[in-house]
């Protein structure tokens, strides 16, 4: 991270540790023996209380810097005084005749010790010193400064391990003193953020979490207007036929396309300068075959594995170093933020970067678990290839790292192996922002939020060294069992060889076994809590077990075919997260609003409709959660002959379809695209006898939840799907050929097809669109019902 005028991190003491040279006393015995020293006008000034907007971050950069060092300067008084017992003075200029320590800080220091004598890009080198002159904390900037602050603040003890008074960690001292020092410090990175639904502006500023902010987000189409497009039909981007799309998207290679953007820009510039502006296009997989564009891929051509498509990246790059030339000329300052995502994630193969592009890799599609260097995955090491190829070609990187396990937020994920590996790599690649996507969830990812806020900032800093820290402060007398329970839980994602998102694979990485360990540990942890911050911290970690405790029930039930209680447990589930986030709320704990939202996207349609038809309906045959499987490679008229009732499937391998997803199953990323003749088609095969059925009485087989189509046949004859209710595609009643859908159960009418005495069920399942989970085909179970 640093360069240092020791090459080493200097350990500041504190009361009862040895000291070899002089040393400073701040305080002693509940006496002042210092005082902070600033400039006149850093503390108040006119307008200083006037209210910030949330969108005029530029132009009200340097109110915004005022008042960091301002804030930084308050937290240095008070918690020095509240360390020592006493009150730290803050005063404008050195009174005449002062015996105590000056601290200076920001000018008033650069007055007395000289330069910072250290520079890094967005000036946020800074320098601490203490000598016979008093103590000096200033940078190059005011963040500087405030970096400087909590410096000194973090080594005397300080902590700030999660928002909330209950996440500080102060020490108690009765002499607090640090010795002779000089050091010229600089962060690793020019700029690390935490999102607002992870943290106050308060816990961000105590941990440094600021600094430069590059724009990233899906922004490319709104710079040119739909007028625009219509006046020139040949920017529309087009099939592979040669027909406009329709929508906002345009052809990322003509110059003329680039121009008009790069006009877009200058001229919102013009209004409103901002020093990042963001070329990302929109949230969509980018198509791939229009004629125009295909001439400028590069021979080969790429192919992105995970995103299971043809790479853009090239084409992006031309588009992107052609805008930045050109606003470039007017305002050479300017960063252009470009995600790297989806099937433009890998590094352009012919195209440079230019300086003032920052890529910002978003690997949605990567290692949603797992560290970067993890060979058994099923994506091997391709995001390492990707960040370290990316790392050659572009002097600097953004990192959009996903701060949770995407798309299920209620599991303890405490990230300890994978960005205990990961981040190190990262910033090795000219990683110059740590930009992830964070959600709350301090109950269930603490560990890995504390480590990028601390590796980010000091690489330099070992996971574990940091680890230690945060158990032996934070949990005091409970320690040994929450780093049991927290490291427990770590080895569940990593070392299950479940590679599947969401909550897909949790009845492989969460089994009853893990789940009672973590127990054990967190029953221990509350025993064991000596004093009421360590109780209540240990509590709220017990209350996210619990909740997660029912979660894994429900998914429990589902896969062993108990769908009475899931309504009404999932009801519980849902009270309960609402329940906790309101009274963690200071905490940023348990829900920033999507944990809730993603469990009702992917689990109510099944849960609740598994519940009615449980109830509405009498079963007519045992769950069918078994069933023998074969991936077809080609078009499916090969699968027709695998729909025969008497086809020998002896040798085919069985599923599971609730415990193991595609992922499980070595097709993580399978997936139909028509460009390149791939193809997603996974047949699924299965036989139960069953009895007559009563007279004047149907029958429905119920498929639990997909991923994609299901064509069913039942005794080798096709069973049509008769649509419910109106959809997009589909008016209600409409007779297909197939059911498709997300997560969303189907039921077929089979009373012409069953018989009394065998009946064989076969499935054609297929995955067309992109969900980065792993998943296809099944994902619930699949049972009989009868009208009663």
């Amino acid at each position: 991270m640093y360069a240092t005028t020791c090459r080493r991190l200097a350990i500041f003491l504190i009361a009862g540790l040895a000291c070899t040279g002089r040393a400073v006393t701040l305080a002693e015995k509940g006496q002042a023996g210092c005082l902070i020293v600033v400039q006149p006008g850093t503390m108040a000034w006119e307008g200083d209380d006037k209210p910030l907007s949330r969108w005029q971050l530029h132009s009200e950069a340097g109110e915004r810097q005022r008042r960091l060092l301002r804030d930084s300067i308050n937290d240095l008084a008070h918690y020095l005084g509240r360390m020592s017992g006493t009150t730290i003075a803050i005063t404008e200029g050195l009174p005449a005749g002062e015996k105590r320590i000056p601290v200076y800080v920001g000018a008033a220091a650069r007055r007395v010790f000289g330069p910072v004598g250290i520079s890094k890009a967005g000036l946020y080198g800074f320098r601490i010193v203490a000598d016979k002159r008093g103590v000096g904390l200033y940078g190059e900037s005011e963040f500087g400064t405030s970096y400087a602050i909590y410096e000194l603040l973090h080594r005397l003890g300080c902590r700030w391990f999660m928002p909330s008074e209950l996440g500080a960690c102060i020490p108690r001292v009765d002499r607090l003193s640090m010795p002779d020092i000089d050091e010229r410090l600089a962060p690793a990175t020019e700029g690390r953020r935490m999102e607002g639904r992870t943290g106050d502006a308060d816990f961000q500023r105590r941990n440094r979490m600021n600094g430069t902010m590059i724009a990233a987000q899906h922004a490319l189409e709104g710079y040119i207007t739909p007028e625009q497009l219509e006046a020139n039909p040949e920017w529309r981007l087009h099939d592979a036929e040669g027909h406009p799309m329709p929508g906002a998207r345009f052809r990322w290679t003509r110059p003329d396309v680039a121009d008009a953007v790069a006009d877009a820009v200058t001229a919102r510039l013009d209004k409103t300068y901002t020093p990042s502006v963001s070329l990302s296009p929109g949230d969509y997989v980018r198509p791939t075959e229009d004629p125009e564009e295909r001439r400028h891929d590069p021979e080969p051509r790429v192919w992105e594995p995970a995103a299971g498509r043809w790479s853009t990246t090239d084409r992006l790059m031309m588009l992107a170093n052609r805008v930045a030339t050109r606003v470039g000329k007017k305002y050479p300052e300017v960063l252009f933020g470009v995600l790297a995502y989806v099937n433009y994630n890998l590094p352009p193969a012919r195209e440079p970067v230019h300086p003032n592009v920052i890529p910002m890799l978003a690997p949605i599609d990567f290692n949603r678990h797992h560290p970067m260097t993890w060979t058994n995955h099923p994506n091997g090491t391709w995001l390492l290839d990707m960040v370290q190829g990316w790392g050659a070609k572009a002097p600097r990187l953004a990192y959009y790292a996903y701060g949770m396990n995407l798309a299920e937020l209620s599991a303890p994920c405490p990230f300890i192996t994978k960005w205990g590996t990961d981040i190190p790599i990262i910033l090795s690649n000219n990683c110059a922002f740590w930009a992830p996507e964070t959600m709350g969830g301090w109950e269930s990812m603490m560990p890995g939020f504390y480590l990028s806020i601390r590796m980010t900032f000091h690489p330099g800093e070992q996971p574990e060294t940091i680890l230690q820290d945060l158990w032996t402060r934070f949990y005091g007398a409970a320690a040994e069992p929450m780093a049991r329970y927290w490291h427990t839980i770590d080895r569940a994602w990593v070392e299950t060889r479940e590679y599947s998102g969401c909550g897909y694979g949790y009845l492989r990485m969460f089994t009853p076994e893990v789940l009672a360990e973590a127990r054990a540990a967190v029953d221990e942890a509350l025993g064991l809590a000596a004093t009421i911050p360590e109780f209540r911290r240990v509590q709220m970690v017990d209350e996210s077990l619990t909740l997660f405790e029912l979660f894994m029930k429900m998914r429990e039930d589902f896969a062993e075919g108990r769908l009475r209680t899931l309504g009404p447990d999932l009801d519980r589930w849902r009270s309960s997260i609402t329940h906790l986030a309101r009274r963690y709320r200071p905490q940023f704990a348990f829900d920033s609003g999507l944990a809730k939202e993603y469990v009702n996207w992917f689990w109510s349609r099944p849960y609740e409709e598994a519940t009615r038809m449980d109830r509405e309906y009498a079963r007519h045959g045992r769950p069918m959660l078994l069933w023998k499987w074969r991936y077809n490679p080609d078009a499916e008229e090969a699968s027709l002959p695998w729909t025969a009732p008497d086809y020998d499937d002896a040798e085919w391998p069985t599923t599971h379809v609730v415990r193991e997803t595609w992922s499980t199953l070595g097709h993580h990323n399978t997936m139909s695209d028509a460009a390149s003749g791939r193809s997603g088609r996974m047949v699924y095969r299965t036989a139960q006898r069953l009895g007559a059925l009563p007279v004047g009485k149907r029958a429905f087989l119920w498929i639990g939840s997909t991923d994609g189509s299901a064509k069913l046949y039942v005794n080798g004859k096709h069973v049509k799907y008769v649509v419910p209710a109106k959809t997009r595609q589909h008016e209600a009643g409409d007779v297909i050929d197939a059911f498709s859908g997300y997560c969303t159960p189907a039921r077929f009418d089979v009373t012409e097809a069953l018989v009394s005495g065998d009946n064989q069920f076969t499935i054609l399942a297929e995955r067309t669109n992109l969900n980065e989970l792993g998943t296809g085909g099944l994902m619930g179970p699949v049972v009989v019902f009868r009208e009663k």
